[in-house]
């Protein structure tokens, strides 16, 4: 199984959202703030008789700049209310989606912890091992069914996928313990299983810091 780690570009520009400020709003900002100072720099040019504006037309020149760095702001502001709206309700969502997901884990959460305990400490029979094992097989199919009629949106797609397939090996290690797979079968399938789960819960820390951007 591929490995979905993000590439150190795309986390670089991630991170700097999530700790300074939206990428278009430090745009929009960034560019009145230049047309700003370049306003200014032709009008004490001209006031100083360097460049060949008159007085006037400078003046309004730097006006009308300023009229656009106050509409750029209005309309920064505009902006940022309307992705708090939309961040409320996605934020609404992602603990909704949390929520449920924890409600189903800790519905089997002891049960799996029981039996695999039971394998580790079974020391003197296979055939007990092997019982254990399908139990375990049998719990995990039941919890994917489950985990799978979830109703979620579709940024977290993802997420979802990823925690599915982390379910789904954990469902084929026991299937393939139960029948006597090799070793180095097994270990893989536990590794697959092991870093779909690390990416569901990145992907659910991402989600959480986009979220709680404060501008």
């Amino acid at each position: 199984m591929t490995k979905a780690y993000i590439t150190p570009n795309i986390k670089y520009f991630k991170d700097f959202g999530y700790k300074v400020i939206r990428l278009k709003y430090f745009i929009m900002v960034a560019g009145a703030m230049l047309l700003e100072i370049a306003t200014l720099v032709v009008y004490l040019l001209n006031s100083e008789n360097i460049i060949g504006f008159d007085l006037f037309t400078a003046s309004v020149l730097y006006g009308a700049t300023s009229v656009i760095v106050v509409v750029l702001a209005v309309g920064c502001l505009v902006l940022i209310k309307v992705d708090k709206t939309r961040d409320r309700k996605k934020i609404n969502l992602l603990l909704d989606f949390k929520k449920s997901y924890q409600q189903l884990r800790s519905k089997y959460l002891r049960e799996i912890t029981r039996f695999k305990q039971a394998i580790d400490y079974e020391k003197s029979s296979i055939d007990v091992k092997i019982n254990y094992a399908i139990v375990l097989e049998d719990i995990y199919s039941t919890l994917l069914e489950e985990f799978s009629n979830l109703k979620i949106s579709n940024f977290l797609n993802n997420a979802f996928r990823y925690e599915s397939n982390h379910l789904l090996k954990e469902k084929q290690f026991y299937s393939k313990f139960s029948s006597f797979s090799k070793r180095d079968d097994l270990e893989k399938i536990s590794i697959e299983s092991e870093l779909a789960h690390k990416n569901f819960l990145r992907e659910i820390d991402q989600l959480e810091k986009s979220l709680k951007i404060i501008i």
